[in-house]
């Protein structure tokens, strides 16, 4: 059975294929051209795939060890620690009289933290996340094109910031629709669907750089 990694990978890698097969789709109907598959266009961005997604996943990993959804309680380890106590001090006393042991209370649940989510999706949509995926996509790119440094710094210096303002426009605004109105059974589906339309988008980044 394939590790969670790789296959997030193999899913990233499929969306990467369908989003630069229908960017040369589309390119080609700018262009008013007969459609022709470049299949090392595609290679490159699906090897770009294969080479990003890995970090990323660990990326993903870190940012929910760090700011965990579903945060542990505060003291926990002490507080079990008294709750073992006192059942022991309970039983030797119920053993004494004879009475039948009360079940302690179950154990509370970690509650959902609304802030670490917001620190996540922060740091990984607006600042870091963004920022580092931009600059590794155009490098990445860069070096299976054969480009020299110059050109690869070039890259960076005149498309990072359209790239990362055109993530602002979409991948935000389908974080907020996914943890609001989209039901958790269904969200794989449409963080997907958003990814393959970015990647069309990227794709085309791709083409011209």
């Amino acid at each position: 059975m394939p590790s969670p990694m790789m296959s997030a990978t193999m899913q990233a890698a499929a969306l990467s294929t369908a989003s630069n097969f229908c960017a040369q789709f589309i390119e080609a109907y700018q262009e008013q051209r007969a459609f022709s598959l470049d299949l090392i266009q595609m290679f490159r961005f699906v090897a770009m795939t294969f080479m990003s997604a890995p970090p990323n996943y660990m990326w993903q990993q870190y940012l929910e060890r760090t700011f965990p959804a579903y945060p542990p309680p505060s003291q926990a380890a002490e507080i079990q620690q008294r709750d073992v106590e006192l059942k022991a001090m309970e039983e030797a006393s119920h053993a004494s009289t004879g009475e039948a042991p009360v079940a302690p209370p179950a154990a509370a649940q970690p509650a959902f933290s609304l802030r670490n989510t917001l620190t996540k999706w922060f740091i990984d949509c607006i600042t870091m996340g963004a920022i580092m995926n931009t600059i590794a996509f155009l490098v990445l790119m860069g070096i299976m094109k054969g480009q020299p440094t110059s050109q690869i710094w070039s890259n960076i210096q005149t498309e990072t910031i359209p790239i990362i303002v055109a993530g602002y426009k979409i991948w935000p605004i389908a974080s907020i629709i996914s943890f609001s109105f989209i039901p958790v059974n269904r969200r794989i589906v449409f963080l997907s669907f958003v990814g393959l339309i970015w990647g069309i988008y990227m794709s085309l980044v791709a083409a011209r750089v």
